[in-house]
């Protein structure tokens, strides 16, 4: 049977401190992910799907008339 050091319990909580911030950064990455998967949801020049409606140019100055100043 083996005893437990300080160091090596210190090593121990080191490495849950480690996969601790391993997966709060992955949280973290895949909330921005999530978020600019929206972003391309509502921004002009998105990749269309075959449902999509092409604006022509006349919708497209429309939009900019009526943007908020």
């Amino acid at each position: 049977m083996t005893q437990t050091t300080g160091l090596d319990a210190m090593a121990h909580l080191a490495g849950e401190i480690t996969e601790a911030a391993m997966i709060g950064q992955a949280t973290g990455l895949r909330l921005l992910f999530a978020e600019m998967q929206a972003l391309t949801q509502v921004m002009p020049g998105r990749a269309l799907a075959a449902t999509d409606h092409i604006a022509t140019d006349a919708e497209i100055e429309a939009d900019f008339d009526n943007m908020p100043v």
